[in-house]
């Protein structure tokens, strides 16, 4: 009790320090409140640790959440507050008592040294001789979890850990302090329970470790709050001050007012998520037939056909059921993320009726609670930035990280893959999706890479009773079963399984559930055209036919594979269409800074969306960013040849609505498809990366006929995805899947490997780790600062306050292309610290929203995006 465990000479009150056993008893009440009001973490626990839930589970997890700080009864760390510690025991001298530096002092890491002298003392502790170290193989994984606290797990030996610099009788002292905590804490939790320390805690597996990891993490961080739990005088025995706090955080339903437990209502079937005039249709009809258990499932379903709102309503399920806490959906880009978030913030309102519902891209409010923590974190006590309440704000302070721990996030699927990935504090975003009903939509949409993450992600989510729902109205054959074997299950009577079709795995056979012939969806006609052009790039003819279905009245889509392409194409629309002031063109792209973009797509949701007014004819010439998610309603569909089940999801905005009245000529649904002159796909296979898959696509709309849906889902994908060659095939297409298979193995083989790294490979703010999660085109992260030090809207970056600058940053960075590696060479990037990773390109305004470069090689505008500037052309108006 003499040990200090918080110290902070500006605490308002008094004593200015916190004992070491009562702060580790605040962390355990934390966890304690938490698991008792949670069934769905009581699971988590239950399937991490292959036992059912019991008194006994729930005791030793809270005994080893006690030990996280076991460390700091250590000599070195007490003198971190040399005052403190002649207040709490004695003053302890240098040059008399010790010759420790203050350089060992200061560089100390408690939670590595507990971990590394429970090592070295669990014998006598435990009073056995453990010859074979068959109990140090139990409790390592345990310590390891707990003392990681920030961001890793230790190893169980600590350089330089026995050589302290100090009389034998202070590092005896320590000894018997850690002896006699762990003593107590065996007396407050065990032994209730008929426990004692010659038992073996249960096996703590790989899976168990992270996500106690994680929960401990959680736990320190809202124990370590000073305005939930003051700091006391060391005068009351610690069964008592448990007793106490369990008390306190129960009638100030502090974990509810943090936005970490909400009451969920009870589940009020699919047709409250619908419109007054809409019915359950389609895979929606089968989503009350699913059981309430744990799994995962994979939805099959046409683009537009409700699959958001089922998959929404069977989360709604799961939580009422307490079979999770939260839900977390993943997305594949920003946008798609963006235009989400209303939609589920919709549906929070009737699933909690006032939840914390957070976006991870984007500037939302902070919940109240969140905000409390992040501003209290801002306060620096005598731990420095290992402080448990300075690391929560610095993650609190960054939306992409704080999805969570609210009740619902948004986010990309990147945040979801980083949990597996080396980085800091990966085990809480574990935490989360562990504790959460993981929903991740578009899930075609990945490659080779990042699928090796996400099975790494579906592992660990069923390792700890997890559940996901994966959504995707384009799925082959190959990637279903690459999905079902994660979770350790296999597809059944897939040959003849029908379309739409719902797959719920809990390991083993998995048959597929089908939807009645009367509420599958209706057939749909789509007029196809294919031109050859030059580098699949509009022609005048073409152009001039986009215009004029515009000055028809037609909402005219224009889908291209490269950001320049669409910056080049909507400068020639433009100027087409100078003398029609009646006709907009319009750009959106994902070059641009996300405050930007955000604006982009309100605007393309607004001129193009379910609600827009259609009095006048309009033209959005996109990217690869409209192909999913997005609630869009074209009348004319023109796109670049790309692989099938992206041209499906692209069509799936064409003719979204049904409307009465469509403009002349376009009263069908038509799509014209622009591919090569001959059998070079150029940049197009470098984006793609499977020529085979851009000629069998290229081949099958060739021939005649319309597409005719949902029988073009099945038998499209299906021959264009089958691994026979085809008769016809060319060689050269032959070899390249040859060559792109073998690549593919190298990427997931890379992901995997990546997976194993230590976690102190990265650090969770460092702005390189947004390049580890994907493979592809968009990996560059460029911001954009004027000399004098301002962003481009006029803040200066060293008058943004620390717990705001992430997310910053996080509005204000443009993403590049990888391929501008070496034109970006001249910009600097620091490789520590919140710019870590980040490329600043110094610019200055030449024109009212409107930058560039002073060698005039790039530009920026709030309307084109990023973009170079051709050599002998004048830059952008």
């Amino acid at each position: 009790m003499a040990y200090w465990g918080k110290a902070d000479d500006k605490y308002p009150g008094n004593p200015k320090w916190h004992p070491l056993p009562y702060h580790c008893l605040d962390v355990a009440a934390v966890a304690a409140i938490w698991m008792d009001k949670s069934p769905a973490l009581q699971q988590n626990f239950s399937a991490a640790y292959g036992e059912s839930w019991s008194q006994k589970l729930r005791a030793w997890i809270l005994f080893f959440v006690a030990l996280h700080d076991l460390g700091k009864a250590d000599l070195r760390f007490q003198l971190k507050a040399i005052a403190v510690a002649v207040v709490a025991w004695r003053d302890i001298i240098k040059g008399v008592d010790h010759e420790i530096s203050q350089q060992e002092i200061s560089t100390f890491d408690h939670g590595h040294a507990g971990m590394a002298w429970a090592a070295r003392e669990y014998k006598a502790w435990l009073a056995t001789t453990d010859a074979d170290h068959s109990v140090w193989s139990h409790w390592g994984s345990w310590l390891a979890a707990v003392t990681g606290h920030h961001g890793d797990f230790p190893k169980p030996y600590f350089e330089g850990l026995a050589d302290i610099e100090a009389d034998e009788a202070l590092i005896d002292r320590d000894r018997i302090a850690r002896h006699g905590l762990v003593t107590a804490l065996e007396a407050l939790f065990l032994q209730p329970v008929g426990l004692t320390l010659q038992d073996l805690p249960p096996v703590c597996s790989l899976p168990a470790r992270a996500l106690l990891a994680g929960f401990c993490a959680s736990c320190d961080w809202l124990g370590s709050n000073i305005d939930e739990f003051d700091y006391r005088t060391p005068d009351v025995a610690l069964e008592d001050y448990l007793r106490e706090r369990l008390a306190q955080i129960e009638s100030r339903r502090m974990l509810s007012r943090y936005g970490l437990l909400a009451s969920v209502h009870d589940y009020a079937g699919l047709m409250a998520l619908l419109a007054n005039d809409e019915a359950p249709r389609g895979v929606q009809t089968q989503i009350d037939i699913l059981p309430s258990v744990p799994g995962l499932t994979l939805i099959e379903a046409p683009t537009g056909s409700g699959k958001t709102e089922a998959a929404l309503a069977y989360a709604w399920r799961l939580l009422a059921a307490g079979v999770a806490d939260s839900i977390v959906f993943a997305l594949p880009t920003q946008a798609t993320a963006n235009a989400m978030f209303d939609r589920v913030e919709a549906f929070a309102a009737k699933l909690y009726g006032q939840a914390n519902v957070v976006l991870a891209h984007g500037k939302r409010d902070f919940n109240t609670g969140f905000q409390q923590l992040v501003e209290r974190g801002q306060r620096r006590t005598r731990q420095g930035d290992i402080e448990a309440s300075v690391q929560c704000a610095a993650w609190l302070a960054s939306s992409r990280k704080r999805v969570f721990l609210g009740q619902v996030g948004v986010c990309t699927v990147d945040q979801v893959l980083l949990s597996v990935l080396p980085v800091r504090h990966k085990f809480v975003r574990g935490f989360g999706l562990n504790k959460s009903v993981l929903i991740v939509d578009e899930v075609h949409a990945y490659d080779a890479y990042m699928y090796g993450l996400l099975g790494e992600v579906l592992k660990n989510q069923q390792a700890c009773g997890g559940s996901a729902v994966l959504l995707s109205a384009t799925l082959t054959t190959l990637l279903r079963d690459k999905l079902l074997a994660a979770w350790s299950s296999h597809a059944v009577h897939e040959a003849d399984t029908p379309y739409p079709a719902l797959w719920h795995a809990t390991g083993g056979a998995t048959v597929p559930l089908t939807v009645a012939y009367e509420h599958r969806p209706p057939r749909r006609e789509v007029d196809k055209e294919c031109l050859r052009l030059a580098a699949a790039y509009p022609d005048e003819g073409l152009q001039a036919r986009i215009v004029a279905a515009a000055k028809v009245g037609a909402l005219v889509a224009v889908v291209v594979n490269l950001v320049d392409d669409a910056q080049r194409l909507a400068r020639a629309l433009r100027e087409r269409v100078r003398e029609c002031p009646e006709v907009e063109v319009d750009l959106f792209h994902a070059r641009y800074r996300f405050t930007d973009r955000q604006d982009k797509e309100v605007a393309a949701l607004t001129h193009y969306g379910r609600q827009a007014s259609r009095t006048a004819g309009r033209i959005l010439v996109a990217t690869q960013v409209v192909e999913q998610s997005l609630d869009l309603d074209f009348d004319w569909l023109i796109t670049q040849i790309c692989p099938v089940d992206l041209l499906f999801q692209r069509l799936g905005r064409l003719h979204r609505h049904q409307r009465e009245h469509r403009p002349p000529g376009f009263e069908t649904p038509r799509c014209t498809v622009l591919t090569v002159e001959r059998d070079d796909y150029g940049v197009f296979e470098l984006i793609y990366g499977n020529a085979r898959v851009l000629w069998r696509t290229d081949e099958l709309l060739s021939g005649q006929g319309s597409l005719v849906f949902p029988e073009a889902y099945r038998d499209y994908l299906e021959q264009v995805y089958q691994h026979d060659d085809w008769p016809n095939e060319p060689e050269r297409i032959a070899c390249d899947f040859t060559k792109f298979s073998s690549e593919q193995l190298r990427r997931e083989k890379d992901a995997l490997q990546l997976t194993s790294m230590t976690v102190a490979s990265f650090r969770d703010e460092d702005g390189r780790i947004t390049s580890l999660t994907r493979d592809g085109e968009m990996s560059l992260a460029v911001l954009l600062l004027t000399a004098d030090g301002c962003l481009v809207d006029g803040r200066r970056i060293n008058a943004i306050s620390e717990h705001e600058l992430a997310e910053a940053l996080n509005l204000d960075t443009v993403p590049a292309p990888a391929s501008w590696t070496k034109l970006l060479h001249h910009c600097s990037m620091e490789t520590e610290g919140p710019f870590a990773g980040v490329r600043q390109l110094v610019v200055s305004e030449t024109a009212p929203g409107v930058w560039q470069t002073l060698d005039k090689r790039f530009a920026y505008s709030q309307d084109f995006g990023l973009e170079k500037i051709q050599a002998g052309k004048p830059p952008p108006e």
